[in-house]
């Protein structure tokens, strides 16, 4: 078992000198009456949380509420984060497992939608349907990012959105780091042959980290 601080506040000492490991271990001291270490903790992360939901998801709406439901989980469930791995990557897991499930029900959601677009198309006149939306988005990586298989788009994801290591995500995704290496590079591959059909040249990337 993880040797457990006691960590005292000194009103002296700003929160945002503390490492993480001293916030949860105040976090766990303070809730749920006292939100001041958690507050810290969600401004610490808050941002990168949004950032790696969006990517997964592609949409503002869904990102927005999937990063406040993984801190929100962070609030309930610190106690039980027993430090054997670092809290970035505890709470990456978390956020992980809620884009998966909210990804899973858009898919399901879409599937739903295409079938009653393809019974509507056998009662009505193609001339009633408008010219698909052609319109290019903004974000050629997003664009890129979205013609992915969900686990290649969250490989690509973790190692270039959040800058974690090979072994970090295996940690994460609960994968093999020789596993893990495996899929980076093809997901590297599809993403490199997504992002060329957008139009624009791919920098080159470097050598993953392990």
């Amino acid at each position: 078992m993880a040797k457990q601080l006691r960590i005292v506040p000194d009103p002296d000492q700003a929160l945002d000198k503390l490492t993480d490991e001293e916030l949860v271990e105040l976090c766990k001291q303070q809730l749920p009456h006292d939100l001041t270490a958690y507050r810290e903790l969600v401004k610490r992360y808050e941002g990168l949380v949004y950032n790696i939901c969006m990517k997964f998801l592609g949409n503002p709406q869904d990102a927005e509420e999937i990063a406040q439901d993984s801190l929100l989980q962070v609030f309930h469930k610190i106690h039980q984060f027993q430090g054997r791995s670092q809290f970035k990557t505890w709470l990456y897991k978390i956020v992980h497992n809620f884009c998966r499930n909210r990804i899973s029900k858009i898919i399901r959601k879409r599937e739903v939608q295409e079938a009653y677009e393809e019974h509507a198309k056998e009662d009505l006149p193609v001339s009633s349907f408008g010219e698909a939306d052609t319109s290019e988005k903004s974000a050629r990586i997003q664009e890129a990012l979205d013609k992915l298989k969900p686990k290649e788009k969250e490989i690509i994801v973790y190692k270039f959105v959040s800058g974690m290591t090979l072994q970090e995500i295996s940690d994460v995704t609960g994968i093999g780091a020789s596993a893990a290496k495996m899929r980076y590079y093809r997901a590297m591959e599809a993403f490199k042959e997504a992002y060329e059909r957008t139009g624009k040249d791919l920098p080159k990337a470097n050598p993953p980290s392990s």
